[in-house]
């Protein structure tokens, strides 16, 4: 999506205002020239935007008649602007819709849908947090939950791996956790410390996988055992902070501390983890660490393409 060779020029210009611009014209061109090369894989993305939006319309329906009439027109506008740049995001890089071999797509694949899902459902997710609704909250974070495992599973299971699923997955995915830490300490379900760390965290990520790309140079990302383990473990304890939260009373008061001291603990072990080793990588992608073989930040491997 960055376009490498005009990003390499970008560099050598040291970012300058004029070749910023020039910059975003040519990836812009490129964009548009890949949207009109495809135009079944762009009409397959917003026909599976058009089945999100259904979808939640069917669930505010249902939400208005038996639960919260208010609460179902949020949902269903929130989820609305969550569709719209999931959409617009796998749009724009619909060029890298590419199988293992290099060849063109001409439509997404269940896999990419399941990540677009996930990115819509992030605003219902927050506003279900920031509205009190722990039961509903949940409900969505198991959704959630379950595309983030399902589209890479079913992605490896049926062969349908792709460049732009590869590129997207990780993007959404700190947004995702970004925003629902945000939401769990606005709420007041994560005391600060533990939210604090957990958006250090993913802004590291997100920061410092954005600078080694662009200033570096082009890195391709490998999910790492440590960030799956981590991962899931983290996703756990976040479903039990809502579990509890869902079901008050003795249990819960006694297992509510621990869980968040759990969370909070592993939270930082992966700050320290990301700093260290992202100073380590940008050393050795920079060339000064040439006798280096690892090449880790945080949960995620960065390599030369």
């Amino acid at each position: 999506m960055f376009v490498e060779e005009h990003l390499r020029e970008l560099r050598s210009q040291r970012f300058a205002p004029a070749a910023l611009v020039a910059y975003a014209r040519q990836v812009g061109a490129i964009a548009r020239h890949n949207m009109v090369a495809n135009p079944g894989a762009v009409r397959s993305v917003w026909v599976a935007g058009l089945a999100f939006f259904a979808a939640a319309f069917v669930a505010a329906v249902a939400m208005a008649v038996a639960y919260d009439r208010a609460l179902a027109y949020d949902f269903l506008l929130q989820t609305s602007f969550g569709v719209l740049p999931a959409c617009a995001l796998v749009s724009l890089g619909i060029g890298q819709l590419r199988n293992r071999e290099g060849y063109t797509l001409s439509a997404i694949n269940v896999p990419i849908a399941l990540t677009m899902l996930r990115l819509a459902l992030t605003p219902a997710l927050v506003l279900f947090l920031l509205d009190g609704h722990a039961a509903l909250a949940l409900v969505t974070f198991v959704v959630v939950g379950l595309t983030d495992v399902a589209d890479g599973w079913l992605a490896r299971r049926w062969n349908q791996e792709t460049q732009l699923g590869r590129m997207i997955d990780p993007v959404v995915d700190i947004v995702s956790n970004l925003a629902l830490f945000l939401a769990l300490l606005a709420s007041h379900t994560l005391p600060i410390w533990v939210a604090s760390w957990a958006i250090a965290r993913y802004a590291v990520l997100l920061i410092g996988g954005s600078y080694l790309y662009l200033f570096v140079g082009p890195v391709r990302i490998h999910p790492t055992v440590f960030g799956r383990a981590t991962g899931i473990v983290m996703a756990a304890l976040v479903g039990l902070v809502l579990l509890l939260r869902t079901f008050e009373g003795r249990t819960a008061e006694i297992l509510r501390p621990l869980t968040e001291v759990a969370l909070g603990v592993l939270l930082a072990a992966t700050v320290i983890h990301a700093v260290v080793l992202g100073w380590y990588n940008l050393r050795l992608l920079t060339g000064r660490a040439r006798e280096a073989s690892g090449r880790v930040v945080g949960d995620v491997r960065y390599g030369p393409r």
